[in-house]
C-alpha cells in the first residue's frame, strides 16, 4: 500500500511523513487517537474521581482534521494537508471506525447523565469496564489502521489491548 501511495503522490516526502509521526503508508497519524484516549482514561478513572465527569460530559467529536487543526502536534499543517491523500478504501474503514468510537462514547457519557447524582463508586464500575472493553478495542482497531496493519482480523494482534479477564484482575489489585 504505501509504496502505491507514495508513486502515486512522489510530492509527499516518507522521510517528513515519519519525522512527523505520521505513517508514510497510510498518511495517518495515531496522534489523532488521543482525543479518545484522553476520553477513555478520564471515564476509566471515574469510579475513584467521579470529579471528572464535568471533563466527561464537555467532550465533543472531532473529525480528523478538525482535531490537527486545533492541536499543537508539531507537524499538524502536514497532517492535514496529506489526510486528502489517504487512500479512499482506508479512509473511509477509518472514518466509520471513528463513528463507531464517538458512538460509543456519547452510549457511556448517555450512562453516566442518567445516573443523575447518584455518581458512585459502585455505579460507575460498570460504565468504567464497558470503556475498557467497547471503546479500548475499537481505538486499537484505528491504531491497527493507521499502522497499516493489513488485515482486518490481525488488528487485535497487532496491538496491546486488555481483555475483560485484565479488567477484572485490575479491579481486585
Amino acid at each position: 500500500m504505501g509504496s502505491d501511495m507514495q508513486e502515486a503522490h512522489p510530492q509527499i516526502d516518507a522521510a517528513r511523513l515519519t519525522d512527523a509521526n505520521i505513517n508514510p503508508g497510510t498518511y495517518l497519524a495515531t496522534d489523532f487517537l488521543n482525543h479518545f484516549n484522553e476520553m477513555l482514561m478520564l471515564i476509566e478513572m471515574l469510579p475513584s474521581m467521579p470529579e471528572c465527569a464535568e471533563d466527561i460530559f464537555a467532550w465533543r467529536p472531532m473529525s480528523y482534521c478538525d482535531y490537527f487543526q486545533q492541536s499543537t502536534f508539531k507537524e499538524k499543517d502536514l497532517a492535514v494537508s496529506v489526510y486528502e491523500h489517504v487512500d479512499a478504501a482506508l479512509k473511509a474503514r477509518f472514518e466509520s471506525l471513528i463513528a463507531k468510537i464517538d458512538e460509543k462514547i456519547f452510549g457511556l457519557i448517555e450512562a453516566i447523565s442518567k445516573l443523575e447524582g447518584a455518581i458512585t463508586p459502585d455505579a460507575l464500575e460498570p460504565i468504567a469496564f464497558s470503556a475498557s472493553t467497547e471503546v479500548r478495542p475499537l481505538i486499537d482497531h484505528a491504531s491497527a489502521l493507521i499502522n497499516g496493519t493489513k488485515s482486518e482480523k490481525d488488528w487485535m494482534l497487532a496491538v496491546d489491548h486488555p481483555t475483560a479477564q485484565d479488567e477484572i484482575d485490575r479491579l481486585f489489585d
